[in-house]
C-alpha cells in the first residue's frame, strides 16, 4: 500500500516538473540579476548635521520610534557607562530650543517594576540606537506600500 502510494506520487510529482518550463535564476529574488551576482550597494551618506541643526523628522508610523535627526557617529559607541544622548536629552520637560527629553517609559523597567517610574534610564533602554535609527540617504531597496 505505501509503496503504491509513494509511486503514485512520485509520477504526479514528476510529470508536474516535466510540463512547466525552469524558473530562470534572475526571477529567484528580490533583486533584479543572477544569483551568482555579487551586488555593490551604492554608498550611503550619513547625515552630518549637528545637534539643533535639522527640524524633527516625521515619523513613519504612530507610535514609531523618532528618528534621531542629526548625525549620531560621534556619539558612538553608546553603553550604559558612556551614552551622550543623556547628556542632551535627560530632561524632564520640553523647553523651547531644548532637545526632546527622555519620555518616563524609558525610566520604566518594564521586566522587574513594570509600575514604577525610576529615577535613572532602564538598563535595557541605554542603547538608544537599538530603536532610535540615524537618518540617512540610503534609497529603499524594495517597493513599500505599508500605509499607517
Amino acid at each position: 500500500m505505501k509503496i503504491a502510494i509513494i509511486l503514485t506520487l512520485g509520477t504526479l510529482v514528476a510529470a508536474g516538473c516535466s510540463s512547466s518550463a525552469p524558473i530562470p535564476d534572475t526571477e529567484l529574488g528580490l533583486a533584479k540579476g543572477s544569483v551568482f551576482d555579487v551586488p555593490t550597494p551604492p554608498p550611503v551618506k550619513p547625515d552630518e548635521s549637528n545637534p539643533g541643526q535639522s527640524p524633527l523628522l516625521q515619523r513613519p508610523y504612530a507610535m514609531a520610534p523618532p528618528r534621531v535627526p542629526h548625525a549620531a557617529g560621534d556619539f558612538l559607541p553608546i553603553t550604559q557607562k558612556q551614552n551622550a544622548c543623556l547628556d542632551g536629552h535627560a530632561e524632564k520637560e520640553k523647553k523651547q530650543g531644548e532637545p526632546t527629553p527622555i519620555p518616563p517609559s524609558h525610566y520604566t523597567d518594564y521586566r522587574n517594576a513594570p509600575d514604577r517610574v525610576g529615577g535613572q534610564v532602564a538598563g535595557a533602554r541605554y542603547v538608544c540606537v537599538s530603536c532610535h535609527a540615524a537618518k540617512t540617504d540610503a534609497p529603499n531597496l524594495v517597493g513599500n506600500r505599508f500605509r499607517p
